[in-house]
């Protein structure tokens, strides 16, 4: 029997995290729903707490980030048995429809471990801009099709896409009893590229089912205030990409890094040079401890 469980991690979201729990109760498909709070500083913990008896609330002493937040409440969740796990950003906000299609679909095509909604704009007739950006290679629609999309009756169409960030993931067990939890390498950003790598290696497909979205609420990202994230993510998420060869991983993660470091340059200066020479080192200093990364996430779930 299938069971759905919703993972939500929050931290200072009261500005969003009551409407994201009435979208995910008022759904037609009923998902039991925990939340993991990584010690907010605002009112977060208040806004919750009308809903608790629907609800597991846990409250975590620190704040641990995305990953490793996150496979607290997915290790849970596999301890019961819950056949699908539904990772829901605090900030977004699923459609009446959502978790009953995406299970539809999950459950009609078991090769895909990872099946990801539509991600759109406030005004939900665009694509979040993130989001858009990670499936470009393989969906680009107008309008005019995104509203068709969204109106197709044939749920257990799914598009394969090679990524699609994890606001709203769903899971099956079977791919994280397979592939593992997110790794603690990565605090925020860059776990779930690693992921959906893994889940890949491990020969599953990851998705988009485009007659479904979420809204997500955000503020567009300026790209050149993201880029030292990704100088401190991308290079690192292609030497740990266990689907290259090491030395293919090593030149593809090296290349990402100087050139990140080298737009980065032009923008900041030397500013963000320690965080530059930290990251290198993995190429260089701590290629022994890639490697014994790379060789336990091949080993899968422990």
């Amino acid at each position: 029997m299938d069971r759905v469980i919703t993972i939500i991690v929050t931290y200072n979201g009261s500005k969003w995290i009551r409407k994201c729990l009435q979208c995910v109760l008022n759904n037609t498909t009923k998902t039991d729903i925990m939340i993991l709070d990584n010690n907010s500083s605002d009112n977060t913990l208040d806004v919750i707490d009308p809903f608790l008896d629907k609800i597991e609330l846990i409250k975590l002493p620190s704040n641990l980030g995305f990953g490793k937040a996150n496979n607290i409440g997915i290790q849970k969740a596999l301890n019961k048995g819950y056949s699908h796990v539904f990772l829901l950003n605090q900030d977004a906000y699923v459609q009446q429809d959502t978790i009953a299609k995406l299970l539809a679909t999950s459950s009609q095509n078991p090769e895909y471990g990872i099946i990801s909604p539509l991600q759109l704009k406030n005004s939900e007739d665009e694509l979040d801009e993130v989001f858009s950006n990670q499936v470009k290679k393989h969906y680009q629609p107008d309008i005019d099709q995104l509203r068709e999309d969204l109106s197709k009756k044939n749920i257990s169409e799914v598009k394969e896409v090679k990524f699609a960030g994890a606001a709203s993931w769903f899971m099956t067990s079977e791919l994280l009893k397979k592939a593992g939890l997110f790794h603690p390498k990565f605090y925020h950003y860059g776990e779930d590229n690693n992921l959906a790598a893994r889940a890949q290696y491990f020969g599953f497909k990851v998705g988009i089912q485009v007659s479904t979205s979420i809204v997500h609420d955000r503020k567009p990202r300026v790209a050149s205030k993201y880029l030292p994230t990704k100088l401190r993510t991308f290079p690192l998420h292609f030497l740990l990409d266990i689907r290259k060869p090491f030395l293919v991983a090593w030149l593809v993660g090296y290349y990402q890094l100087i050139h990140i470091w080298t737009k980065l340059q032009k923008i900041s200066g030397k500013k963000y040079e320690s965080l530059f020479l930290e990251t290198k080192n993995w190429f260089f200093a701590h290629v022994k401890e890639a490697k014994i990364i790379r060789a336990e996430l091949k080993e899968g779930y422990k």
